[in-house]
């Protein structure tokens, strides 16, 4: 799959064309009808020459929480930039977009950042560009520069900031999404199977559960409590027990569909404690996403600002309440749920309810972790590398061929690597909660082979312990080893 990626990077600049529709039903008034695109672009010998295609002023902006491979992205232009263009790279996010704050990026920049992790490069921030004297004035700074194209590499947020901003600057520049998160949830298969970094962020949490569940068994007295990354879905969770095969584990996904509360999911970790203690293994690793809570009623209650069903649970096992403590919001209205020590939560509620529930265990330490930031700014793997290289490529023969309001994407079906560009508009529903369209949030399928086989699999995982020789680590994600022959 790695050489696949390369040899699509290698190959010459290639222009893009309409090519397969989409069978999607558009929100009507959001963007502009010339906007409204009901196909893919795919590469095309019919497309215009990218030699013939008069010089280009890109502008290239990072946007939202960092992750492994964006600098690669830049390099993936830089290496196929003609003589002519011309990539300026925005600083410290939209918030720098709006301020003009910029840095003429060159081929010599490639031996600094190929390869290396983190958005540092250029900066980044959460600005959220929303309204009309936000665009007016993004128009200006591109009008005073000269920009043909504004390429923004970002999240489900980010890339509905770019739909918007195609609209707002039809006719003046063209706007290309470029996908990027940690956590999985931006996708449209099978045009965008997995953004960039994701793939790095769950190797580098997997070796880091893994390190646990090794002490664990050395050591034979701790169980550690790990809260993950995953604000709405638990894609990253669910990576990494495929890739550790914790004792216990459970997806915010499952707590959905089973109708849990907080009790019920407390009942289960310790009924796998219990169930270890019983075999002399008084140790084990405990793993689940930070969205859990935005799924389990008592801790929406306590997001919601009502701390009181969430203390009725704690009271009922004997466990000390909390105080209300203040939700944190993003500028776009997501929870920080990294600032809410939820780990800390789950580790104290399990202790009372082993301590009220089951008499016969004794002696059981449990430790609480989150492994978070640090994902995000690691160096990247080869295959989130060579994805990301060729999603720079791509979204610069994108702009080549004259395209906008498209996110870079890649089809990995039929043993093949083939990029596309995905119209934004197809992936925009409407948000309830925040009465607004936004690129929708794809969350972990029941029905996906990947999630069927953790299903089965996790009951063996309660007695499972880490063994020599480890397991190999996973060359690209999880997800690619169901329906292809990779």
């Amino acid at each position: 799959m790695i050489d696949a990626l390369i040899q699509q990077f290698e190959s010459p600049l290639c222009g893009f064309s309409t090519g397969a529709a989409l069978d999607v039903v558009h929100p009507a008034g959001v963007v502009r009808d010339e906007l409204m695109q009901p196909h893919v672009y795919s590469k095309s010998e019919h497309a215009t020459p990218v030699q013939s295609v008069p010089p280009l002023r890109i502008g290239v902006v990072f946007s939202g929480g960092p992750a492994p491979g964006g600098h690669d992205v830049l390099c993936g232009i830089l290496n196929h930039l003609r003589p002519e263009d011309a990539l300026i790279g925005f600083c410290n996010g939209p918030g720098g977009l709006l301020r003009s704050e910029h840095k003429v990026l060159t081929p010599d920049d490639i031996q600094l950042i190929e390869g290396v992790g983190g958005f540092d490069f250029l900066g980044t921030d959460r600005t959220k560009l929303s309204t009309t004297d936000q665009f007016n004035v993004v128009s200006d700074v591109i009008e005073s520069m000269n920009i043909s194209v504004l390429i923004v590499v970002g999240g489900d947020d980010s890339n509905t900031n770019a739909l918007f901003l195609s609209d707002a600057l039809f006719g003046r520049c063209h706007v290309i999404g470029v996908p990027k998160t940690i956590d999985g949830d931006l996708g449209y298969p099978p045009y965008l199977p997995v953004t960039f970094g994701f793939h790095t962020a769950t190797q580098h949490y997997s070796r880091l559960v893994q390190q646990l569940a090794i002490d664990a068994v050395a050591t034979k007295k701790y169980w550690h409590v790990v809260k993950l990354m995953g604000r709405s879905a638990s894609h990253v969770a669910l990576e990494v027990a495929h890739q550790v095969c914790p004792n216990a584990c459970v997806l915010a996904e499952e707590i959905m569909v089973s109708g849990w509360h907080f009790l019920d999911v407390i009942n289960y970790f310790s009924s796998v404690i219990h169930d270890r203690f019983l075999q002399k293994k008084p140790y084990g690793v405990i793993v689940f996403p930070e969205g859990m809570v935005g799924v389990i009623p008592e801790f929406q209650s306590f997001l919601s600002g009502d701390i009181g069903p969430l203390n009725e649970c704690l009271l009922s096992i004997g466990a000390s309440p909390l105080s209300m403590a203040s939700v944190i919001l993003d500028a776009h209205g997501n929870p920080n749920l990294s600032m809410l020590q939820s780990e800390k939560i789950i580790q104290d509620a399990i202790a009372a309810y082993l301590a009220h529930h089951y008499s016969d265990v004794s002696n059981v330490q449990l430790m609480a972790h989150f492994f978070g930031y640090t994902g995000r700014s690691e160096d990247p793997t080869a295959f989130d590398s060579a994805y990301a290289l060729l999603l720079g490529k791509t979204a610069y023969e994108l702009a080549l061929s004259g395209v906008s309001s498209v996110i870079v994407g890649c089809d990995f079906s039929n043993q093949g690597v083939q990029p596309v560009g995905l119209p934004l508009i197809a992936m925009l529903h409407f948000d309830d909660a925040r009465s607004m369209h936004v690129i929708q949030k794809q969350l972990v399928s029941t029905s996906d082979p990947d999630y069927q086989a953790y299903v089965q699999q996790k009951s063996d995982w309660v007695t499972l312990d880490v063994r020599v020789p480890r397991s190999a680590w996973f060359e690209y994600p999880y997800r690619f080893r169901f329906g292809d022959e990779w």
